[in-house]
């Protein structure tokens, strides 16, 4: 099913920590006609709303995921998604306070993207550039493009 080019793109992020919640959000906020970011507080609650789109609905075009959250963490509901057929070659990046190799390995075997967390708001535009890097080329394109439109 091909999008329509007005609908917006859906980013799914996952955080436990509600400030990280509305930084991303707010870094996302140009964008805010082109793109819907929809948050979840704990890795349960994002897997099950990835479950619950239905195969009408738009897949998001990008899941962000924090590592450390309870009840699961980022690591265990990027497995689950990397096992779902419909879901599996969604972009996914794990956006963490960790600098550990051994999680950028997991990242990297698991095809998910790395970036560590930002220490100030003044580096989050940066990061909001390399969130969308991420995206499908379809994506990257109609952003640029509706940007361009401003």
């Amino acid at each position: 099913m091909k999008k329509s080019l007005n609908a917006k793109s859906i980013i799914l992020y996952a955080d436990d920590d509600i400030d990280d919640l509305q930084l991303v959000q707010d870094a996302f906020a140009q964008y805010n006609d082109h793109v819907e970011v929809v948050t979840a507080t704990d890795g349960v609650k994002a897997l099950s709303y990835i479950e619950s789109i239905s195969a009408y609905d738009p897949a998001p075009c990008l899941i962000i995921l924090d590592i450390n959250m309870p009840r699961m963490n980022g690591k265990e509901v990027l497995m689950n998604i990397r096992e779902m057929d419909r879901f599996k070659d969604i972009p996914v990046i794990l956006f963490t306070t960790s600098s550990q190799p051994q999680d950028k390995a997991f990242a990297a075997q698991n095809k998910a993207g790395f970036i560590t967390k930002p220490l100030d708001i003044r580096q989050m535009e940066i990061i909001t550039d390399q969130f969308i890097n991420h995206c499908t080329d379809e994506v990257k394109r109609h952003l640029k493009r509706k940007i361009s439109d401003l």
